[in-house]
């Protein structure tokens, strides 16, 4: 039986006149009812006063509301048994109090008094005069008012009884008093504690108690209140136990703490390789410094979450340029090429000439300002939209024209002749006759009206005349083709310029 066990009711003790085998004279059972249910007071008094039988007694004094009447019944119990039952049931403290008072256990008779009635001068008188420690006890586990019970803690001087507040009490600031004031509480004690309390503020004074190290690894383990593992964490000094704890704890949450305590690069690298949970890797990731980890896990990680936190803190260049070129994870690859570290246009322009991935070329393209580094990414690219790119950043003349001359892809031809505004050029590019699309695009930029009556008179090709012609501007001209040309679209197209 524990300690505090003696304060509690015994219920299975209470008597109840229905279970005893004990005949009641009608007689008594009359008064019984006067002394009960009279509305005259005087008449109920003088009914209780009547009654002999012991057992009619306990009933009124154990139940009845009217205080007169149930301390009368009271006082004319004799009984010890019945008196025992009285003080430990009755439904009044007054009736308990008086009970323990014949049964000459006054600082029980007592008690009851302390701990039914708010803090007064007279309460105070009879508080004062108690100091027995388990009296103390129920006062701070029971009484109504908590100055009472703050002011029975304080004269309490039993470590054991401290350490039963400590885990029994129903005010949890009482147990955290208890706690602060009791010396050398057992480890089991403070064990049961951490592992039973709900109390935040309860767990935390029984923290500070501790100083066993292993004790405090053992309970962080499994403490779930985030705010109470760093009290914890900030009590453990021992490497191993932190490690053993970063290792092998089972919940998450208890690693992830412990992570952003640690600064051991070797922990930090066998966690944020080992452990099962991402986010505890991400966490162990961001406090790595060593490249050849970082760069380790940002290739060999299965969680791209983690793979793209490792790629953020890599300095080496060539490092980063494998991850954008060849990381399965597109949003990996993206980090990888955001990194600042990638400062370099020229390296730009080697992710344009060889990523594989459109949108992560494109990213690196726009970091390009060099017109050498566009041409040599339009030379080497494999992608053709970056090609097409490039191009529209190159005004190289002799590179354009080598593009119309020298390229099989007839878009990037007429891409690089919307780039030319020469017309003695355009028109011999035109002589070239490099195929019809091309020399169409050019005539139809040359505006020097020589020029265009030379396309005229002597090209073969209806579809370059129409080209011609609709930038001629001189009527003259405009009239003979329009009489004489041999095909009727483009005579058509002279008449509606005329």
């Amino acid at each position: 039986m524990g300690f505090f066990d003696r304060f509690k009711k015994k219920k299975e003790e209470n008597l109840d006149l229905e279970d005893i085998e004990h005949e009641i004279d009608q007689d008594q059972l009359d008064l019984k009812e006067i002394a009960i249910h009279n509305k005259n007071r005087h008449k109920r008094a003088n009914a209780t006063n009547e009654i002999t039988d012991q057992f009619v007694l306990l009933d009124i004094a154990k139940t009845v509301k009217d205080r007169a009447i149930r301390l009368l019944a009271i006082s004319k119990i004799d009984d010890e048994m019945l008196l025992r039952d009285a003080a430990e049931n009755a439904n009044f403290y007054d009736v308990r109090s008086f009970a323990y008072e014949r049964l000459g256990e006054n600082n029980k008779s007592i008690t009851q008094i302390v701990i039914n009635q708010k803090k007064s001068d007279a309460v105070d008188e009879i508080f004062n005069k108690i100091t027995d420690n388990e009296t103390l006890a129920e006062i701070a586990i029971e009484a109504t008012d908590k100055r009472y019970r703050f002011a029975a803690l304080e004269k309490i001087d039993d470590n054991r009884v401290l350490e039963d507040l400590a885990l029994n009490a129903k005010d949890r600031q009482i147990r955290v008093a208890a706690l602060e004031k009791a010396e050398n509480i057992d480890l089991d004690i403070l064990r049961e504690l951490m592992e039973e309390e709900k109390d935040e503020n309860v767990k935390g004074a029984a923290i500070d108690k501790i100083e066993d190290e292993e004790l405090l690894a053992d309970i962080v383990k499994e403490e779930q209140n985030a705010k109470l593992r760093l009290k914890i964490f900030k009590k453990i000094n021992s490497d191993k136990l932190l490690e053993e704890i970063a290792l092998n704890a089972k919940k998450a949450d208890v690693r992830l703490d412990l992570v952003k305590r640690i600064d051991n690069e070797d922990l930090l690298k066998k966690i944020a390789t080992n452990d099962v949970d991402k986010i505890v890797r991400v966490e162990a990731v961001k406090k790595i410094s060593n490249q050849d980890t970082l760069t380790l896990i940002a290739e060999t990680d299965p969680d791209r979450f983690v793979r793209q936190n490792a790629v953020n803190l890599i300095e080496n260049k060539n490092n980063l340029l494998e991850i954008v070129l060849n990381d399965d994870d597109f949003i990996v690859r993206k980090h990888a090429l955001s990194n600042p570290n990638i400062d370099d246009e020229e390296l730009f322009a080697e992710i344009a000439i060889k990523s594989d991935d459109v949108e992560i070329a494109q990213q690196a393209l726009g970091n390009v300002d060099s017109e050498d580094l566009f041409i040599e990414i339009f030379k080497n690219s494999k992608l053709e939209d970056i090609k097409k790119q490039s191009l529209d950043n190159i005004d190289n003349l002799k590179f354009l024209i080598d593009v119309i001359r020298f390229g099989d892809n007839l878009d990037f031809s007429i891409k690089a002749i919307n780039k030319i505004h020469d017309d003695e050029i355009l028109f011999k590019l035109y002589e070239l006759d490099i195929a019809d699309e091309i020399s169409i695009r050019a005539v139809s930029k040359i505006r020097t009206q020589k020029l265009l009556f030379k396309v005229v008179e002597n090209e073969e090709s209806w579809r370059i005349r129409e080209a011609a012609v609709k930038n001629i501007s001189n009527r003259k001209v405009l009239k003979e083709i329009a009489d004489n040309d041999e095909v009727e679209y483009v005579r058509n197209v002279a008449k509606n310029r005329l």
